[in-house]
Formats: structure tokens, sequence, C-alpha cells
């Protein structure tokens, strides 16, 4: 099979997300894949085996150029379940590049790290977070470990040292650490800090969405998730969006955006599009119009289209879901280097202009 072109990565390019699957073995209330942050995982992403083979995946991620700081992050869903538990291994075997994993840890070490089939160097780099980042959830965790799932979360991540794993309390010094959201009904409490104090990194990480009618998070963009469930407007907006990542859904399509992503996939995902692109040789960019209804959000590009260039990330688009935007993508947050850009500019994973706000919002915003 030829060869696919590299890809020229852009130095505003800031994030590299390969969602394997959006399937989980947990069902958590709050989810981020969940566009609406309504805590009805259970009824989304139900169809099964959607996604690309890691032969496929290989052969698309491969056009991406090696670079010591800017890894390839293997997330879902649960991607470690990808491929009956075999997938990550098999890409990992594929490529030469540095690989960030988010997981929830669904496995022991020792089943973790033979998964991995003898890849795990390439979890290994310094960097000045860990590069598998596990996701601690009270609420399910603990249910399935009969009240000791930190302790159990714990227990997993330390054992990653006999597997070759460096585990340090000191973030920027281990290959793991275990993070939870904010969200109101965690908590961190006496006993979980005796567990994790001195063996792995433990953080909490900032609650993005609503409860009890009150908005957490900081953002750039005003009432840019929450326009509609503030009662502030009746309707999502319009207005122009380009994205700072590469987010590719588990069929291998680039999204301009989380919300576009998700939204798709807990409709059943773009499935018949798929199958009519292979059809047609994963030419996405000359069939565009054929393969997506018009007017409805499509991707922007498929990792295995020959003509796929990032180029067509610096693009403004229309959009007019403004509202309900996925929080990960216009809070503030650090970039990739753990810092602000050399401007001490905002980093946000979207850049949106033109926002149509009616007179109304603008008046409230003091904007001209």
């Amino acid at each position: 099979m030829v060869s696919l072109p590299f890809l020229d990565i852009p130095p505003s390019l800031n994030y590299i997300a390969v969602f394997l699957t959006l399937r989980c073995h947990l069902n958590c209330s709050y989810c981020i894949n969940d566009p609406q942050q309504e805590g009805i995982r259970k009824n989304l992403f139900k169809r099964e085996g959607a996604s690309l083979t890691p032969e496929e995946w290989v052969r698309g991620l491969s056009r991406i150029p090696y670079s010591d700081n800017l890894p390839l992050t293997l997330q879902g869903g649960e991607p470690m379940i990808y491929w009956g538990g075999e997938g990550v291994g098999e890409i990992l075997k594929g490529l030469p590049h540095h690989f960030d994993l988010l997981t929830a840890f669904p496995y022991t070490p020792e089943k973790f790290s033979k998964s991995l089939q003898g890849q795990e160097k390439k979890f290994m780099r310094d960097a000045p977070y860990p590069s598998i980042r596990v996701s601690y959830h009270p609420e399910q965790m603990e249910k399935v470990w009969h009240e000791k799932g930190f302790e159990e979360l714990v227990d997993r991540c330390a054992g990653l040292a006999e597997f070759g794993f460096r585990v340090s309390p000191n973030k920027s010094e281990s290959d793991v650490g275990i993070y939870m959201v904010e969200h109101p009904d965690n908590h961190i409490s006496t006993r979980m800090e005796d567990v994790y104090r001195g063996r792995v990194p433990f953080e909490a990480k900032e609650f993005l969405g609503e409860h009890d009618e009150q908005l957490y998070g900081t953002y750039l963009y005003p009432y840019s998730t929450n326009l509609i469930s503030s009662g502030t407007w009746d309707k999502s907006l319009s207005c122009e969006c380009r994205t700072t990542e590469l987010l590719l859904d588990p069929l291998g399509f680039a999204w301009g955006c989380h919300f576009h992503l998700y939204d798709s996939w807990s409709s059943g995902g773009p499935l018949d599009a798929f199958e009519a692109l292979v059809v047609r040789g994963y030419h996405f960019m000359n069939n565009e119009t054929e393969l997506f209804e018009h007017g409805k959000v499509s991707p922007i590009g498929h990792i295995l289209d020959p003509d796929f260039s990032l180029e067509t990330l610096k693009e403004f688009r229309p959009c007019h879901d403004y509202g309900h935007c996925i929080g990960c993508d216009t809070k503030v947050k650090n970039n990739r280097f753990q810092s602000l850009d050399d401007e001490d500019n905002a980093h946000t994973s979207v850049e949106i202009i033109n926002i149509d706000f009616p007179d109304i919002i603008k008046k409230k915003l003091k904007i001209a």
C-alpha cells in the first residue's frame, strides 16, 4: 500500500487527540463526552466496533512527523478497551512516536503492561506532567471496588513501577498520575490524602459545566457553554470558529471542535459516510458534499485522505452552535508546555470570532 504524505505540523497545533473509541466500561453521571452534560452517557455511544483498525490508525498516524514535545494522545471513552484490549499495543508497535494516554485504568498493572506488547517506553518521556493520566471517578469506582476505589486506583498506578515506569509523587518525574474532576459532589478526603501522599501525583481538575444552576469554569468566550441553559437566549448563535487541536474520532474523521465530534457520535456516528468514503479511496476533500447532508455539521477532513492537510485547521468556518460549546474547548487553560504563550494570551482549544450576539447580550457584556 502506498504511503500517505507527511503532514506539515503548524507551530499553532497544541494537541493531537486520537479518540480510539467512545465506549467505556464506566457509566458516570457526569461525563465530558456527553455534549449537553445531562448525565445520560448510558444512552449514548451505543455503536460498538465502529472504529478504524489498528493497521489503519498506524497508516494514518504515520503521517504525523515524530516530535519530542507533541505526543499523540490516545483517549476515548476508554482507550484501553479498544480492539478487545489489544489495540493500543498494536498501534504503539507500528509507530515511533511519543504517546500520552487518558484512561480510567480498567486493568491491573500486569495486564496493562502486557497489553502494551513491549512498547512501554512510548509512554515514557520528559514532560511537566505524566504521560499516563488516570481519571478517578468516585461515583463509579467506589461502587465497583466496594468503597475502596481510590485505594485500588493508587495501588494500580503505583504498581506500574514494577514494569519499568517511573512512579513518583512529583508529577514532572512520574509517568503516571491520577486526576479527579472538582465536581461539587467530589471531595478530597483525609483518607485519600493518606493513600496517595508520597506515592503518586494526584490533582483535582477544574469542573466544567453547571450544577444546581451555577456555572463552573473560567471561559474566554461568554455564554459559550450555557447560553440557553442560563436563560440568556433561547437558541444558539452564529459565529466563525477554528481549532488549535487535531481531533480524530474513532473512524479517523477530523473535527473542528469537541462538541461537533461528540454530537455526531451521540447520534450514532458518521458510519454511512465512512463506508462511502472507503469506496471513494478516502478522498474526503473531493467528496464532502456527497458524504454529508447539506446544512448539517460535518468533519473538516479525514486522516486517511491523501489530500488532507493541517492547513485546514487554520480556516475559520461558519458555525451556528455557539452556546453549545464543550467546556474544554472554550475554557482558559495552559498550552501543552503548561504555560501561556509568549504574548501571555489566554489559550483555548478553539478560536472564535464574529459572534452574532443580540443587542440585549451586547449591552449586558458592554460590547459596542
